[in-house]
């Protein structure tokens, strides 16, 4: 019976994959498999590390901006790296058959992460909600979605296994490799936070005691550690602690009010804008599917994870950025609602994807 459910995600997945790459097949468009865009810097750490240098004014920046590939996390691109020279294939080749191989690793844990909690139905109901979503395809580039799926799913399966010490140092691993995969990686910490908070509760443990910091620390100093690391390396080999700050200062990104700028872009760019449709679909998860059945850790980190990009002052990229809230799919999953509207909701996705996103993607045009 246990092999059989794995079933459910492994159709899933191939559904997922023959939908996509069918399509690029059809238009005769290989764009999934190149790398395009931000891959393009992965694959060039991954390669030759971390380079820096002035922009050139008028062509990839305004004067004194700093350019290279120092806006982007080394935690991809090392294990690129690390079958890359281990295998002997190609860079192309690592991307590619990685993103492929934890994409299918990521749905199979995701899968089981909301099975073992809400049972089969709402498991594959989640499934489907990633892989339907507006922007799911990114999980088959050379973008670290995958990568990220995967290790987000393998941390949520330790953290609520029995404790021991061997646990423990996974989390620990688990912990920096998440926050060294993508910028948001380190919100990631509110899943033990809060978590922990819950356990040392019913446990009557003391806010005033060293145990309850203790124990606090043990789960959060890695997702700390992380950026801690990179912005040490960067003082070391370019001497600017703060250079993925300083990086970032030609994209324009300023601290802003949240819903200030989610209602600005919804005035002022289309409606059916892919920024607009991805905000609008994501943003409504968590009023349409009230109440949560998920634990309060899942659903506080998806809320986080949806205000902090449109915390940056712009919505440059966010389709790909709401990604990674996994916890809005498994609301989906395990919601009460009606299951033709679940249904209808994660169809929508699709619909979005198909229609707007995708076609944008193959055309070269969304970023």
């Amino acid at each position: 019976m246990a092999m059989k459910k794995q079933l459910i995600p492994a159709l899933i997945f191939v559904f997922f994959v023959g939908l996509y790459v069918g399509i690029s097949q059809l238009n005769d468009n290989d764009y999934l498999f190149l790398p395009i865009w931000d891959v393009e810097h992965y694959l060039s750490i991954s390669e030759v590390g971390y380079q820096v240098y002035p922009c050139t004014p008028g062509v990839d920046g305004r004067f004194g901006d700093i350019c290279g590939n120092s806006g982007w996390y080394p935690m991809w691109p090392l294990v690129v790296r690390a079958v890359r020279t281990a295998t002997g294939i190609s860079s192309r080749s690592a991307f590619i058959g990685l993103t492929f191989l934890f994409s299918f690793l990521g749905f199979l844990i995701l899968f089981n992460v909301v099975e073992r909690e809400h049972g089969l139905g709402s498991a594959a109901l989640a499934l489907l909600a990633l892989a339907m979503g507006p922007s799911s395809f990114y999980l088959m580039t050379g973008f670290p979605y995958a990568f990220f799926l995967f290790i987000f799913g393998l941390y949520l399966l330790l953290l609520y296994s029995s404790a021991g010490i061997k646990r423990d140092i996974l989390l620990f691993v688990l912990a920096v490799a998440i926050s060294l995969t993508y910028p948001t990686g380190v919100f990631v910490a509110v899943v033990p936070l809060v978590w922990c908070f819950g356990r040392m509760k019913e446990a009557g443990v003391s806010l005033k005691t060293v145990r309850y910091w203790l124990n606090l620390a043990k789960y959060l100093t890695p997702f700390v550690l992380g950026p801690l690391l990179l912005w040490i390396y960067f003082y070391v080999k370019f001497d600017d602690f703060f250079l993925q700050l300083h990086f970032q200062e030609k994209y324009d990104r300023t601290w802003a009010f949240p819903l200030w700028i989610m209602l600005k872009s919804l005035a002022k760019e289309p409606i059916l804008s892919p920024e607009n449709l991805s905000i609008l679909w994501s943003g409504l998860i968590f009023l349409v599917f009230i109440p949560y059945r998920l634990r309060k850790e899942f659903w506080i980190l998806g809320m986080v994870l949806y205000l902090f990009s449109l915390t940056t002052g712009t919505t440059m990229s966010i389709y790909r950025h709401y990604l990674i809230i996994f916890p809005a799919y498994m609301i989906i999953g395990a919601s009460r609602r009606p299951l033709l509207l679940k249904i209808g909701y994660v169809g929508l996705g699709l619909l979005i994807a198909l229609v707007v996103l995708f076609p944008k993607f193959l055309a070269y045009r969304l970023i």
